[in-house]
């Protein structure tokens, strides 16, 4: 899989369980947050900011092994555990450095890290709102495709909204995924611009 880090196409795996160590442990409880990004000790990680909502705000890490995978950090006042229902959580940390840093210093309200941090699969994919041709920039097929894909995938989605609450089109993405797994055939271009036979699925990532 390729994608972007910083606006540079980087090949990568998605990390599984078994890809966490005593290392990523030592990262995780050093990491520091500025700019809209986390910063760690090993400067072969690399972080792209992925998101806010009231509760969290989400972070696409890619360690020294090329893994990737996405960390959650969490506002504990306003949290209403929205969790990745489909998917696999590989940790659960509490960071000190974390605790009590604004996400925008800036602001005068708004989210607050706590010192909670999640550690969860990575999605490739966009939002419900929005299917992407390109992952650097919107083009005129956007719009056709989202259109066709949501036609075909809204009864999956309906079928979240009658089950879950807050749903809603942030929160729903549409996952690039392989050949073998299940979704709808079609054509996706990754991140160095490569068109690929792709099967697209729907992937909830912050339901409760």
């Amino acid at each position: 899989m390729i994608v972007s880090m910083g606006g540079a196409p980087v090949e990568v795996s998605k990390a599984i369980a078994a890809d966490f160590t005593a290392w990523h442990d030592q990262q995780f409880a050093a990491m520091t947050y500025a700019d809209r990004l986390l910063h760690f000790p090993d400067p072969r990680w690399r972080c792209v900011y992925l998101g806010k909502g009231e509760e969290k705000a989400a972070f696409c890490v890619c360690d020294h092994r090329q893994r990737v995978f996405v960390l959650e950090v969490i506002d504990e006042r306003t949290y209403l555990n929205g969790t990745f229902v489909t998917g696999t959580y590989f940790l659960e940390r509490r960071v000190t450095g974390l605790s009590g840093v604004d996400f925008d210093h800036r602001a005068l309200i708004g989210l607050r890290f706590t010192g909670l941090v999640k550690v969860r699969e990575f999605v490739d994919g966009y939002e419900w709102a929005r299917f992407q041709w390109r992952h650097d920039r919107r083009s005129w097929l956007d719009r056709p495709l989202t259109a066709f894909l949501q036609f075909v995938l809204g009864a999956r989605y309906e079928a979240y909204q009658r089950r879950y609450r807050d749903v809603h089109e942030r929160n729903v993405l549409f996952e690039v995924r392989t050949l073998r797994q299940s979704g709808v055939p079609g054509l996706a271009r990754d991140a160095a611009g490569r068109v690929r036979l792709v099967r697209i699925g729907l992937q909830p990532i912050d339901l409760r």
